[in-house]
């Protein structure tokens, strides 16, 4: 969903090279469908400095869709944690990083971890789904749009080194000819980022790349629930040459490690991806130190449908913005919002599409829904279908599917909602569809902009001018138009409201890991003579 991508199969599983130790785990083929017999070689140990280390403690990794461990994880502590920031500063201010470095030679390095995710493609796709429980399908896509995503930053990198308006280095006009100047774009410093466990790749690889193409030295704190693919970024840094503490992936608990990455002194800016309580505790600890923090929060976000639609397109834009990923997204457009005249036609459309959904095997190429990630995120989502059935909203799906094992929740669609109700106003994180009707377009446009979040909205409608019109009313960072759910890696992405600010992805994306420096030159014939010589 993070890009424009398509999920066309991916290259055959890639070996690591002998240098590289590594380990794998047995993978028992429950389906024919699928493309592979084993499991990737996987990382279990902190990646800081360019080494793999041990920690003193470690937390298991669990395959959402059978429950069971497939990886013990080292446990960053705060120690841990001060030695990797530690090492990104030293890489910062070496001579083989940071500002002493050409973006030509930034950008080479991040265009071969780019292309060294194309060649593991498939192993990544498949850790991906152990970690996550997406679809392969949906884990294929991402690794693709992660690669894509270094190139694209490799090549704004490379742009830091021209001069002139779109350059690193950009002269300024002044009004006194005795002065000249020119303002440059310089790497931040050390970035402390923590990401979270709904894209868990594409999430690091939007901070990581950016990042490393603008000088910075990256912290990487990786989710508990899916540091896998995280972890293997550090292969990928070892094999395309990246200068010691250039990156360091660091997981280990928010209490801990995640804390110790926010407080830390040595730390220049922070970058967070997840909820908006823990949210709030970045802030925080950015306040304190006063230290720029980009937020990248929840969202409820609205499709609104006009009558005039191609009813089975719009169907399937509205499946794609809530049911991808099982609804794990925070660009959802969670809430559909549907004129009355299509009411009864188009709701029955839906049902009978969601109906056809296949849950199953994520590593299954014909599954459509995997599980939820955790068994905690599948108990809090049936708590709002359960609390929304005891209010008396109509409710279809919604339960625990027919599986054994697993965190299960099939898809929902809830019916008859009002103002207040919980589950129209709350972020639920899962596969469930709120849906009211309208009557008007003020109406639809108040229903869409009644929320505390402004991620991503959309509106469905072939009327162009009312397209544009409603697109501009629309209070979100994002607006889409007759589609859902797509984030090209040049278009800046971020939220309105409690859905907080800053930009991934885009030019913009890459300015976050820049700051301007003014460099103002006197000719030295010159002089005020303001005290001496007057």
């Amino acid at each position: 969903t993070r890009g424009t991508r398509n999920m066309a199969q991916a290259p055959p599983t890639s070996n690591p090279p002998p240098s590289v130790a590594m380990f794998r785990v047995p993978l028992v083929s429950r389906s024919g469908t699928r493309a592979f017999a084993s499991a990737p070689p996987m990382r279990n140990k902190l990646f800081i400095n360019n080494e793999w280390r041990s920690a003193e403690k470690t937390f298991a990794v669990v395959n959402p869709a059978n429950e069971e461990t497939f990886m013990e994880c080292a446990q960053a502590n705060a120690a841990d944690m001060d030695t990797a920031v530690r090492a990104a500063r030293d890489s910062f201010y070496s001579k083989s990083w940071g500002k002493a470095t050409t973006g030509k030679y930034r950008a080479e390095i991040v265009r071969k971890m780019g292309q060294g995710l194309r060649d593991n493609l498939e192993d990544f796709a498949i850790l991906e789904t152990m970690d996550n429980g997406k679809p392969i399908t949906e884990a294929r896509a991402d690794i693709e749009a992660c690669a894509d995503i270094f190139e694209y930053f490799a090549k704004l990198g490379e742009e830091l080194d021209d001069t002139g308006a779109h350059g690193g280095t950009v002269p300024l006009k002044l009004g006194d000819p005795a002065f000249t100047g020119n303002m440059r774009k310089e790497p931040v410093g050390v970035i402390g980022a923590v990401t979270p466990w709904n894209f868990p790749l594409l999430q690091a690889a939007v901070k990581v790349a950016p990042g490393l193409a603008a000088g910075c030295s990256m912290v990487l704190k990786p989710s508990t629930l899916c540091p896998a693919t995280c972890l293997r970024l550090g292969d990928l840094a070892l094999e395309a040459g990246l200068p010691p503490g250039a990156l360091n992936i660091v997981p280990g608990t928010g209490r801990e490690a995640g804390q110790s990455l926010l407080d830390h002194k040595l730390v220049h800016r922070l970058s967070f991806t997840g909820s908006g309580p823990v949210g709030q505790k970045v802030l925080e600890a950015a306040a304190k130190r006063l230290i720029p923090a980009s937020m990248e929060l929840g969202g409820k976000g609205a499709i609104v449908v006009f009558d005039d639609v191609d009813i089975d397109k719009a169907v399937d834009w509205v499946m794609v913005g809530i049911y991808i990923c099982s609804g794990q997204i925070c660009s959802a457009t969670s809430r559909l919002i549907l004129q009355d005249t299509i009411y009864d036609k188009f709701m029955g459309r839906l049902h009978e599409e969601v109906a056809k959904l296949k849950l199953g095997d994520p590593l299954d190429n014909s599954t459509q829904v995997g599980p939820i990630v955790s068994k905690d995120q599948q108990e809090d989502i049936l708590g709002y279908i359960a609390r929304a059935r005891a209010e008396g909203i109509k409710v279809t799906g919604g339960g625990t599917g027919d599986f054994s094992k697993g965190y299960w929740v099939t898809p929902c669609i809830m019916e008859n909602l009002q103002d207040k109700s919980e589950s129209w106003k709350e972020e639920i994180f899962g596969p469930v569809l709120a849906v009211r009707s309208f009557k008007s377009e003020e109406e639809a446009v108040h229903l869409a902009n009644d929320s505390i979040y402004g991620l991503a909205n959309a509106v469905c409608t072939v009327d162009e001018a009312r397209c544009l019109r409603v697109a501009e009313q629309l209070h979100a960072g994002v607006v889409w138009q007759n589609c859902s759910n797509v984030v090209p890696t040049e278009a800046p992405f971020g939220g309105f409201k409690e859905s907080g600010f800053g930009k991934e992805f885009g030019e913009m994306g890459f300015e976050e890991y820049l700051q301007v420096k003014t460099i103002l030159r006197c000719d030295p014939s010159y002089s005020w003579k303001w005290f001496v010589n007057k």
